[in-house]
């Protein structure tokens, strides 16, 4: 690397930890809004948000896989027992596209009578999209709101059977970025989406489904209760993986909590169950 190039490099690492560094006083130090919000994976995302080198293989990088890309093989095959005929070998095809960028890990499998390798994290957001078009009524649903982003994976997915929903994502700013960046480069996804700091919703708009896959069952109760009040509440639908991480580290709310706060929620069995005290909390589905 040329001299100049070292001292961008250096430059441009500065801007990162001081962003870093930014968040991590913003929400207290150490662990700030949720498990997530750790040092290393908003700084992670942040990097590859910026760096071509990084995002190019960020999925396979320690620190992401332990956050979001640890979805095991067999776990991609368990998911594919349940969605079974549901989407057709060209859905297969687009869902695909996920994985063009970040290098993830990925497995073949028999799918649509044919030997397709994917990732399993992506055959999981397809099983989720499922769950939405067989739960909901999806030709009402004009707005979208989905609290913790991943990289953008979900959201694309959705936007293929979806496409004309708005759709705001809630997540760090630092891996706000990496989602701007990912969903960049789809067409159907370069409009019409919002990306808003989770630590400081700034907007109380209505929603007519508001999903979140083990994201809003990580935050500190302090940080649910702003989502609860500015987003949930707010939503005529929902569909919520829940896990006990909050609720055992922070405190957070339980499942019967929630049940008594969301109206007309209930509880369905996660499918398959990737923990014994796993579930999703649904309202507004058909």
């Amino acid at each position: 690397m040329s001299f100049l190039g070292k001292i961008r490099n250096r430059v441009s690492h500065k801007k990162a930890a001081y962003n870093l560094a930014i968040s991590v006083f913003r929400t207290g130090g150490g662990l700030g809004t949720s498990l997530s919000d750790n040092k290393k994976y908003p700084l992670l995302c942040y990097i590859a948000s910026k760096d071509e080198n990084t995002f190019r293989n960020f999925k396979l990088n320690r620190i992401y896989r332990d956050i979001l890309e640890h979805v095991t093989q067999q776990q991609g095959q368990e998911y594919l027992d349940i969605i079974g005929k549901f989407f057709t070998l060209d859905d297969w095809h687009e869902f695909m596209k996920n994985d063009l960028y970040g290098e993830p890990l990925r497995f073949t499998y028999d799918i649509a009578g044919e030997k397709i390798t994917i990732s399993p994290t992506t055959i999981r957001y397809a099983k989720v999209l499922k769950d939405i078009l067989e739960n909901f009524n999806t030709g009402e649903i004009k707005s979208i709101a989905e609290i913790g982003a991943g990289y953008g994976g979900q959201c694309r997915l959705i936007r293929t059977k979806i496409p004309e929903a708005g759709y705001t994502l809630f997540d760090l700013p630092e891996v706000l970025g990496l989602d701007e960046k990912f969903l960049s480069k789809f067409e159907n996804c370069r409009e019409n989406i919002r990306y808003v700091d989770g630590g400081h919703i700034y907007i109380e708009d209505e929603y007519d489904l508001v999903i979140s896959n083990y994201a809003f069952s990580e935050l500190r109760r302090e940080i649910q209760d702003m989502y609860l009040e500015k987003v949930i509440l707010k939503s005529k639908r929902g569909y919520i993986t829940w896990n006990c991480l909050s609720q055992n580290v922070f405190g957070g709310y339980s499942v019967n909590e929630l049940l008594k706060v969301i109206p007309g929620s209930s509880r369905i069995e996660e499918k398959p169950l990737t923990h014994p005290d796993n579930c999703i909390i649904i309202w507004g589905n058909k």
